[in-house]
């Protein structure tokens, strides 16, 4: 598998080898997503301000807490090969308030995380098309804490050249308030200049958006945006049903 995934990245034909192959660099990226300087046109930032949401990009973000991991070994005994090709993993965690929306358990409680190495998996994907985000994939240890899906987030999304993105995420109306706060605190490499041309929409999941109170429900609403289309931001949840099926391969 690692034979092939080398392969597939050309990485057999780089003077450095597998040795110097880049974060995410194996991953496979959406091919109906917009790719600057791949699938876009030639002058795409110079068109119409009416006609750049079509080359908006849609990014869900979710977790996982039944993609337990035990506490049962560790890189030095067992290393991973070709670990930060496609995922990244943050260990460190810092304080966050509780959330004053409805009760979102996910965020507020103190998982159990007793012999456990990873409570869960936070993940960012693309929201139209259901496939995963280089180097957006990673291990949860306590909970859904924000500074994981920063990480997640902002290593998918760094040095992006498009003008805009919309992100689903059934807690952003609590996540999003401080992000950019919370960035200045992180690794300088995980930082997205704010003062760039590139707009950040921020929404609810329409099946997760019935939860939220009155206000969350009519400001994060897709149905009360333009430019998004029929797309409910649900595609991680759509995911679980697969990820769901290895659990028991990944503790």
């Amino acid at each position: 598998m690692l034979d092939s995934d080398l392969q597939r990245a050309g990485r057999g034909h780089d003077p450095g080898g597998s040795a110097s192959t880049k974060p995410g660099e194996c991953a496979v990226l959406c091919p109906a997503c917009p790719q600057p300087n791949i699938n876009l046109p030639s002058g795409w930032k110079d068109s119409n301000p009416d006609k750049q949401y079509l080359y908006r990009l849609f990014l869900g973000v979710d977790a996982n807490f039944r993609l337990k991991r035990k506490h049962i070994s560790n890189d030095k005994v067992d290393p991973g090969l070709g670990a930060g090709w496609t995922y990244l993993k943050y260990s460190d965690l810092i304080p966050q308030a509780p959330s004053t929306c409805s009760n979102h358990n996910m965020v507020n409680a103190e998982h159990l995380t007793r012999g456990l190495a990873a409570t869960g998996v936070g993940t960012i994907d693309c929201a139209r098309h259901d496939m995963k985000l280089p180097k957006s994939v990673g291990d949860l240890q306590k909970g859904e804490q924000y500074v994981n899906m920063d990480y997640f987030f902002f290593s998918s999304v760094g040095c992006t050249d498009l003008l805009e993105i919309v992100v689903s995420y059934d807690i952003v109306c609590q996540w999003h308030v401080k992000l950019w706060t919370r960035m200045m605190t992180y690794p300088h490499k995980l930082h997205t200049d704010i003062n760039s041309c590139t707009l950040f929409y921020f929404l609810v999941p329409k099946f997760h958006l019935p939860a939220h109170v009155k206000a969350c429900q009519s400001t994060f609403s897709f149905n009360f945006n333009p430019h998004v289309g029929w797309t409910d931001g649900e595609a991680p949840e759509r995911a679980l049903v697969k990820w769901n099926q290895v659990r028991g391969a990944t503790r």
